[in-house]
């Protein structure tokens, strides 16, 4: 059975490169500022949907009334009971004054626009942010993927695989910002609402329990609002652990300031640390996902967006100097998915923050960089 009727660890992990399936793939639902809904281009031409159900799973569309598909893409008709966002609710004016008030709790300064703002509708408690009006969709296609499937740098990690195989328990430290604290996935804790998928480095760790059927223990040391520079605070506490892996992953809040240079420095010592004093550990680290380019930082400011493309390519030429270590390239991933994808079908705020799918998005970069395929065609 195709159809994605609540978590199921093998189809949220399915490669978005590979095969002929998406399971579940978000697709934001948003009048246009003409009115009504324009067509929707998922990341392949559809050729025939499997379902179409809301963003925790719960509910299921029907074609025909609901939605239908024409030239490969998906069209919700004015009568159909997909509940989609007004653009007065998506992007509206918003003073100086209004925006000191409401800090961030449900709208976010236009980049560059003084005067005008965007939605944040983060998930939370009872709350399911973005996804309100997200849908996920399962469908057939035989197109070509877009996305280059990630490097595998399997050789770099032939030490952890063999402690996978032999059975022994594996011991995991994460380390990054909030995207690694877990927002906004619908299984954070403190969150936990359907379809409950966990953030990217618990679904890293789920997987290696299931396929190798050992126990997997994490300490996950990401602190939301950190970047580098925080991470660097972080060495003590990840090398006591002697972990056998560690993930790092900074980017998004360092990208809107500080330097590539810098940036590359700060992961250097990081991974420098980490092979000297824990020698048995292998790490990764993971390129960042994009913000939201149209968001700024404050009333009338620039754009979130600023280093973070930059730092892939930092990254690349940086691992060639690591020791036990690898990126995993989350960024290029991103920019190529929206070659056809709009930044809100993988938000979970509006601004920075990853949604369910590109949570999934992140793990599935993770564990190809680290065990090459994984999951049959």
């Amino acid at each position: 059975m195709f159809d994605v009727t609540g978590f199921n660890l093998e189809q949220f992990l399915y490669p978005i490169w590979q095969g002929d399936i998406s399971y579940a793939e978000a697709a934001f639902v948003r009048e246009s500022p003409e009115g009504g809904i324009a067509p929707i281009a998922l990341l392949y031409p559809i050729d025939e949907i499997i379902s179409v159900r809301s963003a925790d799973l719960g509910a299921v569309y029907t074609e025909g009334t609901d939605y239908f598909v024409e030239n490969g893409m998906l069209c919700v008709p004015e009568n159909s009971r997909i509940p989609r966002l007004a653009y007065a609710d998506y992007y509206f004016p918003l003073t100086d004054e209004e925006h000191e008030e409401n800090r961030l709790a449900t709208k976010f300064p236009a980049a560059g626009n003084r005067g005008w703002g965007y939605i944040r509708a983060e998930i939370g408690p009872g709350k399911p942010g973005m996804s309100a009006w997200m849908l996920a969709v399962t469908y057939r296609h035989s197109a070509d993927s877009i996305v280059t499937p990630p490097a595998v740098k399997s050789d770099v990690f032939a030490s952890l695989t063999a402690k996978l195989e032999s059975g022994r328990d594996i011991k995991i430290v994460a380390t990054g910002d909030s995207i690694t604290d877990g927002w906004s996935a619908s299984g954070k804790n403190g969150v936990n609402i359907p379809p409950y998928c966990p953030q990217y480095n618990v679904l890293v760790q789920n997987f290696m329990e299931s396929r190798y059927g050992v126990k997997v223990t994490q300490k996950n040391v990401g602190v939301s609002g950190s970047n580098t520079n925080g991470g660097l605070t972080k060495l003590d506490e990840i090398c006591a652990e002697q972990p056998d892996l560690v993930i790092i992953a900074f980017g998004m809040n360092d990208g809107c300031g500080i330097s590539p240079e810098t940036y590359t420095a700060n992961i250097n010592t990081m991974v420098g640390t980490i092979a000297e004093r824990c020698p048995e550990a292998c790490t990764v680290v993971v390129g960042t996902c994009l913000p939201n380019d149209l968001v700024a930082l404050g009333p009338g400011g620039g754009s979130l967006l600023r280093y973070h493309i930059e730092y892939a390519d930092c990254l690349k030429n940086a691992e060639k100097t690591w020791k036990n270590a690898a990126h995993a390239d989350v960024t290029t991933v991103n920019i190529e998915m929206f070659r056809r994808k709009v930044y809100q079908d993988v938000a979970g705020s509006n601004s920075n923050h990853p949604n369910d799918y590109m949570h999934r998005v992140y793990a599935q970069v993770v564990l190809r960089t680290i065990f090459g395929e994984w999951a049959a065609e």
